[in-house]
């Protein structure tokens, strides 16, 4: 799976930047970062190139020349390089598919999500803005998009998205007097110009919660819609208030500060200790093991680490052909520190292991099994119908603790 990233901003915005990568990087791998630009030093991203290297996750310097950004925004703290976003089909042409992200968020949790969305053939991804979801011509935040490329070059979306800029542009140079608030020239009014709303994929809160909204004194009717979001997976300050000013009880502040003060390593360090517990302990005593080896391909960034109390056989030990199985015969359980083992797969077939099952009970360590291959007296964490559905269980565990962190 691709997983591409893009800012566009310019050295004004260094700081909060640097707060949005670096989050980035903590919760997440296989990143390509792109930072489409045209005025940062390239001694800014050298720290990143130095310290990455231990990580699959990576920060691109991509220069565009200022010509390409002729417009100016009609609010004051938007800046030209904001209608970058629009541009990005063209300005990655070897892209297919791309998350865009302001440089005002603050990352909490991995967002793996978001890259496996089916858009259902819409143009773009967007969450619904806080502050303007029930206007006709505002509807959704520009601050996270989702979009495949392809499909935009295909549809010509660039060329039309600029035409909308232009005629936005145009009307606010000629018009002597205020223009109503629907006829804005910023990115998002373009936005949602643009894309018929029926052509839009509405993302999950969770992946821009817009927590800067909050501050601005929405209304009761849409502090009754957003009430329960009590967090986000993407934290989103929109407006001019932002956490590094003023605004001290600002949700989502301390989040942002935290990020701030540490440094490329201490994030670098942080990401290595939040991916390090993705072991699953395969206890068996038999030799067939079902789904074994399905597991594995499913799942390469995973050790599965096969255990018996027993010696092992030589089709056993066979599965240390694969990248990450490692077998190991004569297991003791009150010897095996289990610090970093996710959980137990208790997948050997023909022998019983219910006191086995038991034993790994009283240690509190969860088990996977198959509905079939499961005890009355012991507890099991989940019983998957089949192989396929225990890979899906096994790769939401493996995930599941950057939120238990």
């Amino acid at each position: 799976m691709e997983k591409n990233v893009v800012f566009c901003v310019d050295n004004r915005y260094l700081s909060q930047l640097d707060v949005a990568i670096k989050s980035l990087i903590a919760y997440n791998e296989d990143l390509n970062i792109y930072v489409v630009n045209a005025d940062i030093p390239y001694e800014y991203f050298m720290k990143y190139q130095h310290v990455l290297n231990d990580t699959s996750n990576r920060v691109i310097d991509w220069k565009i020349e200022e010509e390409e950004l002729k417009w100016d925004a009609s609010f004051e703290y938007i800046t030209k390089i904001s209608y970058a976003r629009l541009l990005i089909p063209e300005i990655l042409p070897h892209l297919k598919r791309v998350v865009y992200l302001d440089c005002d968020i603050v990352v909490t949790d991995n967002i793996d999500q978001l890259f496996e969305i089916d858009l259902m053939d819409k143009a773009v991804g967007l969450v619904i803005d806080w502050l303007n979801f029930a206007t006709a011509t505002n509807r959704y935040n520009s601050g996270v998009m989702l979009f495949d490329c392809d499909v935009w070059r295909q549809n010509n979306y660039v060329s039309g998205l600029k035409e909308e800029i232009e005629k936005r542009v145009k009307l606010q140079e000629e018009a002597t007097k205020a223009l109503p608030p629907e006829l804005g020239a910023d990115d998002q009014h373009v936005v949602n110009a643009y894309f018929d709303y029926d052509n839009v994929y509405e993302l999950p809160y969770e992946m821009n919660t817009q927590f800067g909204t909050m501050i601005l004194g929405m209304a009761q009717y849409a502090r009754d819609k957003f009430k329960e979001i009590k967090a986000g997976k993407i934290i989103h300050f929109t407006g001019p208030l932002k956490p590094w000013a003023e605004w001290r009880n600002m949700r989502g502040r301390q989040n942002w500060w935290d990020f701030h003060f540490m440094s490329v390593r201490d994030v670098v360090k942080m990401h290595q200790k939040l991916f390090e517990q993705r072991k699953m302990l395969v206890y068996t005593r038999s030799a067939n093991i079902r789904g074994i080896k399905e597991l594995a391909a499913a799942n390469p960034k995973i050790d599965f680490i096969v255990v018996a109390p027993t010696a092992i056989s030589r089709e056993i030990w066979k599965l240390n052909m694969q990248p990450n199985i490692f077998v190991r015969e004569q297991f003791i359980a009150d010897y095996f520190d289990f610090t970093s083992i996710k959980a137990i797969l208790m997948l050997g077939e023909e022998y019983n292991l219910e006191k086995d099952g038991q034993l790994f009970n009283s240690m509190s360590v969860p088990i996977l099994t198959y509905r079939d291959l499961a005890f009355e007296n012991v507890e099991y964490a989940y019983q998957a119908q089949d192989v396929k559905d225990l890979i899906n269980k096994v790769k939401e565990l493996t995930m599941s603790y950057i939120s238990e962190k």
